[in-house]
């Protein structure tokens, strides 16, 4: 047991909701660590002061977000974000074979500053600083993106000692910071390559790019991540498929 029990009853109604909302936050906050195994449903029903089919119910509802791995006989754990489901789940450029784009890291730098009133309405009116993040990645050794990304500075202290990043940045908040990025709202629009984003992404100053604005929010909903992306079109498109429901 890795000591992430800790005595908190709950309120008795909704009974099994206030249980999966006290345990996402204890995730959310770093209280429980990603790769931790939980008590067993036994502990976790005594601590929380309700039964242990109700406790089952709040793991599977958390588990069918994502959030933990049930194993008959290993126990409940804490999942944590692989490279390749942030890959995945979050990243829609293809090539014209259809087959995905995946971005490397060429050259990266942060600064920490005051927040502009763009990204104090995003991230908050508590964030007092923010850590931005400027990435330029490539695909086959050519430019390929331009990434600029906002976080408040409080929840990622360090980030600049750790330079360089790994590519797949939301594993590594994840298990750096605590931050587990669970949604995001992506807005699509064309933009035009000006002198400093010609010269960064190797073409042509008024060369066509696809910029995609995201805000990332966490386990508790809060936005932790503004992001503008200047893509290069020449070579890859945004690629997204959509099913009809039977619902």
């Amino acid at each position: 047991m890795d000591g992430v029990s800790e005595k908190s009853p709950l309120l008795p109604q909704p009974l099994y909701k206030r249980a999966e909302i006290e345990m996402t936050n204890r995730i959310a906050t770093g209280r429980w660590a990603a790769g931790s195994q939980l008590p067993n449903e036994f502990i976790l029903a005594e601590e929380f002061g309700v039964s242990q089919g109700t406790i089952r119910k709040a793991l599977v509802a958390m588990e069918n977000r994502g959030l933990l791995l049930r194993s008959p006989g290993r126990g409940t754990v804490i999942c944590k974000t692989t490279p390749e489901e942030s890959l995945y789940a979050f990243f829609r450029l293809r090539n014209e074979k259809g087959e995905m784009v995946v971005p490397t890291p060429m050259r990266e730098s942060i600064e920490i500053a005051t927040p502009t009133a763009r990204e104090t309405e995003i991230l908050g009116k508590g964030c007092e600083a923010v850590a931005r993040l400027t990435r330029v990645r490539q695909n086959e050794q050519r430019p390929f993106v331009l990434e600029k990304m906002s976080f408040d500075a409080a929840n990622c202290a360090g980030m600049a000692e750790d330079l360089p990043l790994p590519s797949s940045l939301y594993p590594y908040l994840h298990e750096r910071f605590g931050l587990v990025i669970m949604t995001v709202q992506e807005s699509i629009t064309a933009a035009v390559a000006d002198k400093e984003l010609a010269e960064t992404l190797a073409v042509e100053p008024g060369a066509p790019l696809l910029k995609i604005v995201r805000i990332a929010y966490d386990l508790t909903n809060r936005a932790v991540e503004l992001r503008d992306s200047y893509y290069r079109t020449d070579f890859a498109s945004y690629h997204i498929q959509l099913s009809r429901s039977d619902h």
